[in-house]
């Protein structure tokens, strides 16, 4: 339940932007509509040409007709925006499903980091690295919860840490991408290595973890004909690394 309150929290500040830019845009227009309706209206009522340039000036009719491409345009733009983030939520809540189709790794990944980000309020950098496409087959859904997880798990790795930073980076080699998730938190100790995707098992407090997130990750990138490794990087911290067949 607390994933899912950190995964919601993350939608709501990625639809705020944009559906607060297509609002914001919609006000401009009902006012606009309403000087248009002004300058119309004395138009059909043939008014003099001297009042109609007065009312020209002052209404700023020119101005709106400048306005009226890029605001209805940007209107457009945030409302796909906004139904793109519900398709990727509709895709995340079908998580359970045999889909099997080809997507961009990438996009899953760029979608993932910023909810994380967003709901958590952390001040972490990320510093991703990554191809600008990478194709493989499967559930975009699954692959989101994979990733979401395991950035999840970088944010409460660092705490609050004044440099706290995460370094994603991702090669391409042999039809197969590797994705490294690279914080510089504590690092994991040795002896909890070779069961920190066990089902249950968890080193954070009680109520802070459910010890399923890397487990239940660690099935669905098996599924997809990857594998889902962890260690400590020899700079320090803990690295988590995704490899995926690609499409």
């Amino acid at each position: 339940m607390a994933s899912l309150g950190q995964l919601v929290a993350g939608v709501a500040h990625e639809l705020n932007n944009p559906i607060s830019f297509v609002l914001g845009n919609v006000h401009a227009l009902k006012r606009y509509v309403g000087r248009l309706w002004t300058y119309l209206e004395a138009v059909h009522a043939d008014a003099p040409e001297a009042r109609l340039a007065e009312l020209r000036r002052s209404l700023r009719i020119d101005r709106i007709l400048e306005d009226l491409n890029p605001l209805i345009e940007g209107t457009i733009e945030g409302a796909e925006r906004t139904r793109d983030i519900v398709d990727a939520l509709k895709r995340f809540s079908a998580a359970d499903s045999n889909e099997n189709v080809r997507f961009n790794l990438r996009e899953v990944l760029e979608r993932s980091v910023r909810w994380v980000i967003k709901a958590s309020g952390t001040h972490l950098q990320v510093v991703m690295d990554v191809p600008p496409e990478i194709p493989v087959m499967g559930s975009a859904g699954q692959m989101q919860q994979v990733i979401v997880n395991l950035v999840q798990n970088a944010v409460d790795s660092v705490g609050r840490k004044e440099n706290a930073r995460l370094e994603i980076t991702g090669r391409a080699k042999d039809g197969r991408i590797e994705i490294a998730f690279h914080d510089n938190g504590p690092g994991i100790p040795e002896q909890y290595l070779p069961r920190v995707f066990d089902p249950f098992f968890t080193t954070k407090p009680v109520g802070k973890g459910t010890g399923l997130g890397l487990s239940i990750s660690y099935g669905i990138v098996e599924r997809h004909g990857g594998r889902l490794c962890a260690a400590n990087h020899p700079e320090g911290g803990a690295v988590f690394t995704l490899a995926l067949p690609l499409a």
